[in-house]
């Protein structure tokens, strides 16, 4: 099975960075994502979810809270979602990957209320809806 680790990136207001896939993205081009990817064979999780934020966003963040996720993506591979909680301690200028084309700091809300193409992507509204009703 395939791991691989997103992160759910809060600013100082509590807001989440979200991420615009490019049209050349090879995977639901022009729908909202969460930084993070693939994490490769042998590679640790946090180690991985570091260079992929790196990557895709140029951030250096503090590890709060990981969440484990599972999807089962039909006629496809099965992959393991670890889902970080980070929080952006100091204002740091965003710098995105080739596949994103843009990115915005969403409510909660907002996140929630987004349609949502991607299995994980509808799961982690799941969890923040689930959260939300928690407090």
């Amino acid at each position: 099975m395939k791991r691989a680790a997103k992160a759910l990136i809060r600013d100082g207001e509590g807001k989440i960075l979200v991420l615009y896939r490019s049209k050349t993205h090879p995977h639901l081009a022009h729908d909202i994502d969460l930084p993070g990817g693939e994490i490769e064979h042998l590679e640790r999780l946090e180690r991985g979810m570091r260079r992929e934020l790196q990557e895709e966003t140029g951030l250096q963040l503090a590890f709060k809270r990981r969440h484990r996720i599972h999807v089962w993506r039909p006629a496809k591979v099965a992959r393991r979602y670890h889902l970080y909680e980070l929080s952006l301690e100091a204002e740091q200028p965003v710098s995105i990957s080739w596949e994103h084309e843009s990115y915005r700091w969403i409510s909660d809300q907002e996140f929630i209320e987004h349609p949502a193409i991607d299995g994980f992507m509808h799961t982690v509204q799941e969890w923040l809806r689930e959260q939300s009703m928690a407090q």
